[in-house]
């Protein structure tokens, strides 16, 4: 689970009174010692960190390596070489030039956190830099134009890719359409049959359970999303080639949408691209181009299917 630095702040904090950030968290610990308080929950860990690639550099932090192969290993051996409560920078996800952030894994203090965030939460959809540039660069109407520049100098408000009283207000919205249980009567027989239809050709898809997994949710949403059975997960392993011209659109949609994924994913692996993105605002890199060319085939397919 990983925390901004405010986020952070709220964890150590809970409970009442002024909350301060490292490094005075060691000296709170030392002084409930000293008191004969008990000392309960994890202890923070600082990992190493640099100016603009932050953690990024295992040589220099002992962070494990990050590969996409092994993108599910990772926590895991992060949590065994640091522990339950680590504080490391990741730029583009963390703040600041160090790219500060912090990862709890204990579920418990977790909950401490969560139920401190007030009534505008920070969360993870915020930070994805790719996806809100898309978005002002596609015209998105999720997009508008502030009153006046945040702290951060950021100009637009993105709705429900932000944080504030616009993604508050997106949020609701969606929230009454998604979990009204007169409107879930609605799309739920749907969504039942994109999974039905989908189970029907797993067999086919045992040599990558992972992609089948991506085609399922994808048929799954549009159900709900569109109203429409995008039928996937089943003309992608299709050899009829009458079938898979019928559904040619659906299939480039689905393509297009977890190409904005993967390649989302792999830019992060490159703190370049942040540094790029934040430096040089008008200069697109190769993969930032190619991320761009899927979302602009989602966003016209979408809006199709929408009108």
């Amino acid at each position: 689970m990983m925390l901004s630095r405010s986020t952070a702040k709220a964890a150590i904090g809970h409970g009442g009174g002024k909350s301060r950030l490292i490094p005075t968290t060691s000296t709170i610990i030392h002084r409930l010692k000293s008191s004969g308080c008990p000392v309960t929950g994890p202890i923070l860990k600082k990992v190493p960190t640099l100016p603009f690639v932050g953690s990024m550099i295992p040589q220099h932090s002992g962070l494990p390596v990050f590969q996409m192969s092994r993108q599910y290993e990772f926590n895991s051996e992060l949590r065994q070489k640091f522990g339950e409560f680590i504080h490391y920078g990741i730029p583009g996800f963390g703040v600041g030039l160090y790219g500060h952030m912090y990862t709890i894994f204990d579920p418990n203090e977790m909950a401490k956190v969560v139920r401190s965030e007030g009534a505008y939460p920070s969360g993870l959809i915020e930070k994805l830099w790719q996806w809100r540039r898309a978005m002002l660069e596609s015209g998105s109407v999720l997009v508008s134009k502030k009153d006046s520049s945040s702290s951060d100098g950021e100009t637009h408000d993105y709705g429900l890719f932000d944080k504030g009283e616009g993604w508050k207000r997106h949020r609701t919205f969606l929230q009454t359409g998604m979990l009204d249980p007169v409107a879930a009567r609605g799309f739920l027989p749907g969504i039942v049959l994109a999974a039905e239809s989908a189970s029907s050709v797993a067999p086919l898809h045992s040599h990558n359970v992972n992609e089948y997994m991506n085609y399922t949710a994808f048929d799954m949403f549009c159900s709900f999303m569109f109203g429409k059975q995008m039928n996937t997960t089943s003309t992608s392993v299709s050899t009829d080639p009458t079938v898979k011209g019928e559904n040619k659109e659906n299939e480039q949609f689905v393509t297009a949408a977890l190409g904005v994924f993967e390649k989302t994913n792999a830019m992060n692996l490159f703190p370049l691209e942040f540094l790029m993105a934040k430096f040089f605002p008008w200069y697109k890199t190769t993969k930032y181009q190619a991320l761009q060319d899927d979302w602009d085939t989602v966003r016209e397919i979408g809006l199709r299917l929408i009108y």
